[in-house]
C-alpha cells in the first residue's frame, strides 16, 4: 500500500467499551471529516480541539452516532500526516458502521502497525521507539513498563547514537590516511583512536549483557514449585497467586499437569509454575506429569523444592538429587509448619545445594510474607543499579545488531593494535560496525525489517 493513501482503524480495543476511537491518516483526512462529521464547529478549522457532532453515513447522510472529532494537520501527529479521529460510543456494531462509512468515501483498511509505520518514514520514532510501543501495550508489570517508557522516550536510543560517535571519529581518521597517503597517521593518534573504541566497545558489551535481565523485566521471572506428590505445592501457588487456580485436594498425585501462572510482586513479574509431585508411580497420567516436571526443571530461573514439614520421611532429598543438576538456584522451602513445631531445626538445606531456606504455611500464610519479599529482593539484586538509567536490552533484533557491531569492532581494534593490517579493512570494520548500529535504531532499513517489526503491531497503532 502507498504511504500517499489515506488510511483508518479502531485504535482502541475491539470489544463493548464506554468509548471508541478511530484514527484516520493521510491526505483525504481533512475531506474526510469535513464529509463524514457534521457539527456546528468544524474540527476541520478548530484544529487540535475535540469538536462535538454527528458521525454521518457516507452513502444514506443518516447520522451513526453522536460523538467527539479532532483534526490535527500534519506534520505536527503521530504520524507526521493530516490525522483524524472520532471519539464514539463503544458499541463494536457502532463502530463498524462508521467504519463502513469511512472505507465507503476511498479511505483504506490499516494494516497492523500501519500508524507506527508511518510515523517512524516520516521521522515521528525511531525503529527503538516503535517497538516500545508495542512493548508498553504489553507491558504486564510496573518494571516492564518502565523499561518500555525510557525506549519509547529515547533513552536507548540516545546510548546506541552516543556508540557511534568514536566509531565516526575513528572512521575520519582512517579515511583521512587513504586520502592523504604520503602521511602515515600519528602512533599516539591510532592509539587515542583504539582506546576510545575499546571503550565503546565494552558499553556494546554491557547492553548484550543486559538482555538477560531485560528479558525477565519484558517477560517475567520464572519460578518452579516441584517436590513431592502431596506437600502442598498447590497449596502454595493458590497463595503466591492470591487465587484458587489449582485444585487443592488430600489425594496424592491431584496436579498431573503443569500449571502455569503469572503474578506481579513488588512491580516484577512472575512466572509461577506448579508441576506434578516428583515420584515413583505405575500410573500412566501421573508418569506424564512427573516427566514434564523433571523437563521443566531447566527452564526455571529458580527452583523452589518444597517438602512437607509433617513428613518424617526424608524422600525430597532424593528429588533434591534429581533436580540438582539441571537447576540454576534452588531454594529450600518447608511448608506445614503449623503441624511440626520444630521444623526449622529438623528440615535444612545447606548452602552448597540451596540457596535459602523458608519455613512456611500456605494454610495460615506464616512465613508467605518472608517469602515473597526474598523473590522481590532476588530478582531486583540480579539488576544492575545502572541498568535501567544506561539502558536495557529487551529485543532479539537489537541483540543481533550489537552482536554484529561488537564484533566489526573488536576485528577494527585489533587490526589498529596490530600496526600491519591496511587501513582499507580497518575502515571497513569501522563501516560495518556503524552500519549495525544505525540499522537498530532505523537510520538504514530495508522493507523486509519493517515488515517484521510492524507485522506484530495491532490494527490501529
Amino acid at each position: 500500500m502507498a504511504e500517499s493513501s489515506t488510511i483508518a482503524a479502531l485504535a482502541t480495543a475491539p470489544s463493548p467499551a464506554g468509548i471508541a476511537v478511530i484514527r484516520i491518516s493521510g491526505p483525504k483526512t481533512r475531506t474526510a471529516l469535513k464529509a463524514l462529521f457534521r457539527s456546528r464547529r468544524s474540527p476541520v478549522r478548530h484544529k487540535r480541539e475535540l469538536v462535538y457532532g454527528e458521525v454521518l453515513d457516507f452513502q444514506s447522510t443518516e447520522v451513526i452516532d453522536r460523538a467527539l472529532a479532532v483534526y490535527m494537520p500534519g506534520p505536527f501527529s503521530f504520524t507526521g500526516e493530516d490525522v483524524g479521529e472520532i471519539h464514539l460510543h463503544g458499541s463494536p456494531i457502532l463502530v463498524q458502521k462508521v467504519l463502513r462509512s469511512i472505507y465507503a468515501f476511498g479511505i483504506d483498511p490499516a494494516e497492523p502497525g500501519e500508524f507506527s509505520k508511518r510515523a517512524f518514514i516520516n521521522g515521528k520514532i525511531d525503529l527503538v521507539q516503535a517497538e516500545a510501543i508495542s512493548d508498553l501495550i504489553t507491558a504486564t508489570s510496573e518494571r516492564a513498563l518502565i523499561v518500555a517508557g525510557d525506549h519509547l522516550e529515547g533513552k536507548f536510543s540516545g546510548a546506541i547514537d552516543r556508540l557511534g560517535e568514536p566509531l565516526r571519529e575513528g572512521l575520519a581518521e582512517i579515511e583521512a590516511s587513504l586520502d592523504f597517503p604520503d602521511e602515515d597517521i600519528d602512533p599516539k593518534s591510532l592509539n587515542v583512536i583504539a582506546g576510545k573504541l575499546q571503550e565503546c566497545a565494552l558499553e556494546i558489551e554491557r547492553l548484550l549483557s543486559s538482555y538477560s535481565y531485560g528479558q525477565i523485566l519484558k517477560e517475567g521471572y520464572r519460578v518452579l514449585l516441584c517436590g513431592d506428590p502431596n506437600v502442598g505445592k498447590s497449596s502454595l501457588l493458590n497463595r503466591l497467586l492470591n487465587s484458587d487456580r489449582a485444585i487443592v485436594t488430600d489425594v496424592s498425585g491431584t496436579t498431573r499437569d503443569l500449571i502455569e501462572e503469572s503474578s506481579v510482586l513488588g512491580g516484577y513479574k512472575f512466572i509461577f509454575c506448579d508441576s506434578a509431585g516428583i515420584v515413583e508411580t505405575s500410573d500412566k497420567v501421573e508418569k506424564i506429569g512427573v516427566e514434564l516436571a523433571l523437563k521443566r526443571v531447566g527452564w526455571a530461573d529458580l527452583l523452589l523444592l518444597v517438602v512437607d514439614a509433617s513428613a518424617p520421611n526424608r524422600s525430597w532429598q532424593n528429588t533434591l538429587r534429581l533436580i540438582k543438576p539441571q537447576a540454576r538456584k534452588i531454594w529450600l522451602v518447608v511448608n506445614k509448619v503449623d503441624l511440626n513445631p520444630n521444623a526449622v531445626g529438623e528440615f535444612f538445606c545447606d548452602s552448597g545445594t540451596c540457596a535459602q531456606n523458608f519455613y512456611i504455611s500456605a494454610k495460615t500464610g506464616d512465613g508467605l510474607e518472608a517469602l515473597q519479599d526474598a523473590l522481590v529482593e532476588e530478582l531486583r539484586s540480579a539488576i544492575p543499579d545502572q541498568a535501567e538509567s544506561s539502558g536495557v536490552t529487551t529485543n532479539e533484533r537489537h541483540i543481533s545488531c550489537l552482536t554484529r557491531a561488537r564484533d566489526a569492532l573488536t576485528r577494527a581494534i585489533s587490526a589498529i593494535r596490530a600496526g600491519k593490517i591496511p587501513a582499507e579493512i580497518i575502515g571497513a570494520e569501522l563501516r560495518d560496525s556503524l552500519k549495525a548500529l544505525e540499522e537498530l535504531v532505523g537510520k538504514t532499513y530495508t522493507e523486509d525489517i519493517l515488515g517484521r517489526i510492524f507485522s506484530r503491531f495491532c490494527i490501529g497503532k
